[in-house]
């Protein structure tokens, strides 16, 4: 099962409430088969964000392209989307079989049967279909909102923080079968989290989100070792990035020798600084070292 490919533009796209404004312009170029993870602390509007794509919130300025095409004052049902909400939001009444092809039943899909079968083959549900929601497990309730969305082969999947509601060992499991799911669909996938070890083991580019704004957009090992501000240097990584107030003692050969308290280190950088100015040192744990006479 393939899903058809699509690419996502975002331009400048902002939410105001009355005077408050959620989003504050944003601009996101999405890929096909890409799987971007959108990540910020709470309030920060990745949630809002995915749910202006999704169609669940009316833009209030900017514009949605998906394939070339302005997607702002397109329906929900219209977009090519599915989305997978942190709440599951399963019919309690129905069995996995039946929520995973409801919407395939109301839109009369031919060979319905077929792609509901294909998606639990792909999430293992194949024992779990004549079963009601209330007798599986987290995991498994999560993997049929999942297999409901693939049914429908949308053109992107969107994700609203879905593994927070399970607990450690589960959210990890998921992580890989989110992972090799998106291998196997070859999707484009919209994933928002809070939980930046999600975003670095699963994405394949991380917006940072802060306040309605993006802070910095890039690979994980990009944002990882060059964080565009001391914002994302502490964000991004477990355990956070040590910032330390240092000052520039020295430029030699391209590089800057910085003091911290008595810590010297050579460092490189984009844009020297001149000798004597204050700067913000970042050290992450494994780049610190025992010296001769350490105990």
């Amino acid at each position: 099962m393939s899903s058809s490919m699509s690419y996502m533009q975002i331009k400048g796209i902002a939410k105001r409430y009355g005077t408050y404004e959620a989003v504050r312009g944003i601009d996101i170029d999405i890929a096909e088969r890409e799987f971007v993870v959108i990540v910020g602390p709470s309030g920060c509007g990745k949630s809002t964000l995915l749910r202006m794509i999704a169609g669940l919130e009316t833009i209030s300025r900017g514009d949605l392209v998906i394939d070339g095409q302005r997607m702002n004052d397109v329906r929900p049902a219209d977009r090519g989307i599915a989305m997978v909400f942190q709440s599951y939001a399963l019919y309690p009444h129905k069995t996995v079989e039946q929520n995973m092809g409801f919407a395939l039943k109301v839109a009369k899909t031919p060979k319905a049967a077929r792609k509901i079968a294909r998606a639990a083959e792909i999430l293992q549900l194949g024992p779990l279909m004549k079963r009601l929601p209330k007798e599986l497990s987290g995991g498994q309730r999560q993997r049929v909102a999942i297999g409901r969305a693939i049914v429908r082969n949308p053109k992107v999947f969107l994700f609203d923080e879905p593994l927070s509601n399970l607990d450690a060992s589960l959210r990890l499991q998921m992580r890989i079968e989110l992972a090799q799911l998106h291998r196997e669909l070859q999707a484009t996938m919209v994933y928002v989290t809070h939980d930046q070890i999600e975003a670095m083991t699963l994405a394949d580019k991380i917006v940072v989100l802060r306040d309605g704004l993006v802070e910095q957009i890039g690979a994980p090992l990009e944002i990882y070792r060059r964080p565009a501000n001391t914002f994302v240097a502490g964000f991004i990584g477990s355990p956070k990035m040590n910032l330390l107030k240092a000052r520039v003692v020295a430029i030699e050969a391209g590089r800057a020798r910085v003091d911290a308290a008595g810590l010297l280190c050579d460092v490189t950088v984009d844009h020297l600084p001149a000798v004597g100015a204050e700067v913000t040192l970042g050290i992450r744990p494994e780049h610190l070292a025992a010296g001769p006479g350490a105990s």
